[in-house]
Formats: structure tokens, sequence, C-alpha cells
């Protein structure tokens, strides 16, 4: 076997073809709002458009920052809204007429553990055709959609889906008194043997955990050793091979947070709410920001002490993940922050 190099994003953001090309391994990047302006000359269609909307993300997001934790979530939101207007519109090649709407709704049911949100599939409202940003931004960051195959919503409690939030994971284990249930890869290395293509690592876990993952489809030995592998088309290595492998790591189910020192990877022996860290820091901004606008009274009702700390945290850590990680898959390339601390 003969190893060969990282490129394309693999093993988490490639992409059959790009939109804009920037590189093949990674970019570093020290201002994300100033890059989103690079990128969008470089598409050079529909640029008054996206550049208003890429203007009220960074407003709200810089404001956001520098605001008192409660006033942060409304803010942070409709900074992520407007932002997820510009990939949408870019990833689809849609109409700067197209109607969009939040395509998701939020029902606290008196505390967060029982609190639920609703996501709606695009479609017809009024008579008018409307996109759910919710919805169409799960398309692209390629979260699993098959529920929305029969139903036009899917409802989702709050509590259950923050637990695959890599990010917090540690706090809300703790808060919640459960064991925690990502393990770390680490070793991970790709190899090309003729014309089969290999992703191995070794998952940090242990030995009664192998049993569990083994039930969820990850394809690990005694040794605690992963594989991932396909059959290429040809002997050598193209864009394509790299997606395809790619797909299959992330189909089985694979998390990641970036960090001072790039990507980490995680399995999880948790086979609910298995939704990727971008989708669950949108959707949960939505709900905290809809608590801020239209509950604030109710804050410390809804929320105990030990879960306030939780959101406190959330709101610290979460929002410059979702800006790096959603860039990155729209890239189909890893995007690091130069020298910044996450």
């Amino acid at each position: 076997m003969t190893k060969i190099d990282y490129k394309y994003g693999f093993p988490l953001f490639a992409r059959s073809s790009n939109i804009i090309t920037i590189g093949s391994s990674k970019t570093i990047i020290s201002d994300v709002w100033a890059f989103w302006d690079y990128l969008i000359k470089k598409h050079n269609k529909d640029k008054a458009f996206l550049f208003s909307l890429l203007q009220q993300a960074k407003n709200f997001y810089e404001v956001a920052e520098k605001s008192e934790f409660k006033s942060k979530p409304l803010l942070y939101y409709y900074s992520f809204l407007n932002f997820s207007k510009i990939l949408i519109h870019l990833e689809n090649s849609f109409h700067i007429t197209e109607h969009y709407n939040h395509g998701v709704g939020e029902f606290n049911n008196g505390n967060f553990s029982h609190s639920e949100i609703k996501i709606f599939k695009s479609g017809q409202v009024r008579g008018v055709a409307n996109k759910s940003v919710s919805y169409e931004l799960m398309k692209i960051l390629g979260d699993d959609i098959s529920a929305f195959e029969n139903e036009n919503k899917i409802v989702i409690n709050l509590k259950d889906f923050m637990s695959h939030c890599v990010g917090v994971h540690r706090s809300y284990s703790q808060v919640y008194t459960q064991k925690e249930h990502f393990f770390k890869l680490s070793k991970e290395t790709i190899y090309k043997d003729g014309f089969n293509m290999y992703f191995k690592a070794q998952v940090q876990c242990e030995n009664k955990h192998i049993p569990i993952l083994r039930s969820l489809g990850y394809d690990i030995d005694n040794e605690k050793n992963i594989s991932w592998s396909i059959v290429k088309q040809t002997q050598n290595v193209t864009i394509q091979d790299y997606y395809n492998l790619s797909q299959k790591v992330r189909q089985s189910g694979v998390w990641y947070y970036i960090g001072n020192n790039g990507y980490t990877l995680y399995l999880s022996t948790n086979p609910e709410y298995r939704y990727s860290p971008e989708m669950i820091i949108y959707n949960m901004m939505f709900y905290l920001g809809s608590i801020t606008r239209y509950h604030p009274y109710l804050f410390e009702k809804i929320f105990s002490d030990k879960e306030q700390w939780l959101m406190s945290e959330f709101l610290t850590t979460q929002p410059k993940q979702f800006l790096f990680l959603c860039t990155a898959k729209f890239l189909g390339q890893d995007v690091l922050k130069a020298y910044s601390s996450f």
C-alpha cells in the first residue's frame, strides 16, 4: 500500500466539484468576513444581492460578540440566517427573487428538556413558493433528509438534539450526568493499493465500546483500528475518489471540531440525533434567539442554573465553529483561522 496526501477537504469536506476553486488542500484566514467578500467577488454573479446579505451577517455577528449574554442569541441567529442564504443561493444557483422563510418553529413547552423545534420543508406559503432556510441548509451541509420523504416537517427535542454538539459535549455530559459518547480518532492515514483506496484510523475507546460501535456500522477490529474503502475507476487518484471515500466516512457517522491545531474527528456511540454540528448550532441559535425575543422573562424558568451555564458555553464557543465549518463545506477544503484561539 502507498500512503497518499490529504486533498480536497478529505475526509470532512470533499466535494465532487467546486463552485469556487481556491486550492486543493487548506486555506488559512484571519478574517472570515473579508474572505467571503473575496469569494463573492470571485464568483462574480449577483454581487449586490450577496454583498447585502454578507454585510448584514457581519454586522449582526460583530454586535452579538460585544452584547450581553441574553442579547447574543437573536443577533447571532440573524447573522447565521443571512450567512446561510449566501450558501444556499450559491449552492443552488437560486434567483435573487426567491422567497425565503425561517423554516423552523420553536416550542419551549415550559422547560428546556421538553423544548422542541419543527423544521419545515420548502414549499408553498399562501400560494407563493418559499425556501425554508433551515431545510435548504440541512441539504447542502449533507445531513440526512430522509425523514422528510413523506412529511413536510420533522419535530426534534432540543435537549437530545444538542447531544451531538461536539464543542460543548463535555459540559453537556456533566449537566445531564451522562457518559460521554464521543471517541476521538487518531493516526488517520489515506492509502491506495491498485484500484483500492483506504482511509484508516485508530479509535481512542475502551474495549467495551467496540461492540457498540460495530453495531452502528463502523468497521473496527480488536486493536481498535477502523477503516473505510472504495474501488477507484483508474490507477490515478482523482477528486471524485476523494469525494466517494469521504461520503462513506461521513455517512457512517463522523463528528468534528476545529481547534488551534486543526480538525479533530470523533465517532459516536449514540444512535439517535446524529445531525452535523453546523445544523445543531444553527437551529439551537434559532431556538435561543426566539426565547430571548419572545419570552425573555421565561429564561430562568426554562433553563436550570446548570443549563444556563451550558448555554453560556454554547454561545461563547460555537458561533465561530458555525462560520468556519460552513465555509469549509462550501469550499470543499479545510479552512483554518490564523493567529487566533478557538
